[in-house]
């Protein structure tokens, strides 16, 4: 890992790199719809021998030279960081079926240079020469830390800076993996301040436990399945019977299956879930079922409700011929997909929770925020509840009961934005009120209100004056 580190920091010095790469800015992004006021670079960082990682960079609206880093994640693990860029919290936009751009006024690069990293190889645009797309957590971690190395090459003015990583889902362990890998490099990463994780995968067998009570307590099952789960789990736990595991694995399957024509992501969306259309979100619940060993969610395939509008945007932008020029992908590669099914079929999943990590990384001193949507039941709520509590934490203020609601522009009554609990350590957790699996998407104004005040030391219900 030296070695390489030091070939990055003498490609740097033989290439004289001292500025953004002029080869990667991007100059003409088709469809826009408004004249950006921020610079923006496409290309690829190296991420090892034979694995190049594709990154789009948009730069700050307010002070580029002075705004921090921030890196964004997309999960899966399989899933594109595009997705974020395009659908959640970047400030491009896609509309009418691929032809358009808008711009999302509650972009985070409003006051954040923001890094999207498509990560692993056979991501999205992102790819390997030797067509290996095998690889496990722990590889992943080490590749995205060298393709940041590589990053700093290109962009040495960054060295130095603030850094954030922030992502969600199955960045719940992309993440804490690789800030061990920063904290270890005071060198490249003097200023790396902290981490920032959505609806994070951070003790995800235990997802499926903490879904059957929020079915319950959302009235979703009846009350003879929750009942005759746990009587079957306290015999279970009196007399170890193989019989009584698959029964509470059968009764669990049902439970979870009994939310069919629901989409899980947003248990209150009010479009219709269709695993055909929307292969995002269908991918992402396959990845963490076949990572417990739960069976493949079963979908009625007979119902006539109406799709979402316009669900493939921004696969029909991103493999539009000129846009793809425009972001300088060799024409060599294939078609951008939001998920690969050979990366996530192949995926070697070696940190089932994320303790050690946060352990590394609060006695480190860095801030800590893990943020949930309320209504989302593919990485849920209490599971992440749960996974604070086990850390032994001091619970801060008086919250030790009940959760103290934060709000969206300083406002108060109805304008709670969700709530908070603050631990020992620079931990926050926030539930945002209303949201599901993609807070930036589902709840801008508040995501976007929540990340700012959290980077800058606010409480998080002051307004945002940008």
């Amino acid at each position: 890992m030296y070695g390489l580190t030091r070939l990055f920091i003498l490609g740097c010095c033989l290439s004289l790199c001292f500025s953004a790469p002029s080869t990667d800015k991007v100059t003409d992004l088709p469809g826009l719809t408004f004249t950006p006021d921020f610079n923006h670079y496409s290309g690829y960082l190296q991420a090892a021998s034979d694995k190049f990682f594709h990154y789009w960079l948009t730069e700050s609206s307010r002070d580029s030279s002075k705004d921090p880093l921030v890196l964004w994640l997309n999960g899966g693990p399989g899933c594109s960081s595009l997705d974020g860029l395009i659908e959640e919290l970047g400030p491009f936009h896609v509309k009418n079926n691929g032809l358009s751009i808008y711009y999302n006024e509650y972009a985070w690069n409003k006051f954040s240079n923001v890094l999207f990293l498509e990560s692993p190889a056979g991501v999205g645009f992102s790819y390997s020469t030797n067509f290996n797309l095998t690889v496990s957590d722990d590889q992943v971690s080490l590749q995205n830390y060298m393709a940041l190395l590589n990053f700093l090459v290109k962009f040495p003015e960054y060295k130095g800076r603030d850094f954030w990583i922030t992502g969600e889902s199955y960045a719940g362990v992309y993440i804490p993996t690789l800030a061990v890998h920063i904290l270890n490099d005071k060198a490249n990463f003097p200023n790396f301040k902290g981490v920032a994780i959505g609806n994070g995968a951070l003790n995800f067998p235990n997802n499926y436990n903490t879904m059957v009570p929020l079915y319950y307590y959302h009235a979703l099952v009846r009350d003879e399945l929750i009942n005759l789960k746990i009587i079957i789990l306290s015999i279970y736990l009196l007399s170890v019977c193989i019989m009584m595991l698959l029964r509470i694995a059968a009764i669990t399957t049902l439970i979870l299956d009994g939310t069919n024509e629901l989409n899980m992501y947003n248990l209150y969306d009010a479009c219709y879930y269709n695993p055909t259309t929307n292969l995002k979100k269908a991918f992402i619940e396959r990845q963490l079922r076949r990572v417990v060993g739960l069976p493949e969610r079963k979908h009625n395939a007979a119902t006539t409700a109406p799709l979402c509008a316009q669900t493939n945007n921004t696969f029909i932008y991103l493999n539009r011929p000129a846009v793809r020029k425009s972001l300088h992908i060799p024409s060599s590669l294939p078609a951008w997909q939001e998920c690969s099914d050979e990366v996530g079929k192949n995926y070697v999943v070696t940190h089932f929770n994320v303790i050690p990590e946060f352990q590394t990384m609060i006695a480190a001193g860095v801030k800590i925020l893990v943020y949930n949507g309320d209504v989302d039941t593919a990485c849920n709520s209490i599971m992440n509840q749960q996974f604070l509590t086990s850390l032994n934490l001091t619970v801060l203020g008086e919250q030790e009961i009940v959760n103290q609601a934060w709000h969206y522009s300083g406002q108060t009554g109805t304008a709670v934005a969700g709530f908070q609990t603050k631990f020992a350590g620079n931990v926050d957790f926030l539930t945002v009120r209303g949201s599901g699996h993609f807070v930036p998407e589902d709840k801008p104004r508040e995501s976007q209100q929540m990340l700012y005040n959290f980077i800058n030391n606010l409480d998080y219900s002051t307004p945002l004056n940008l």
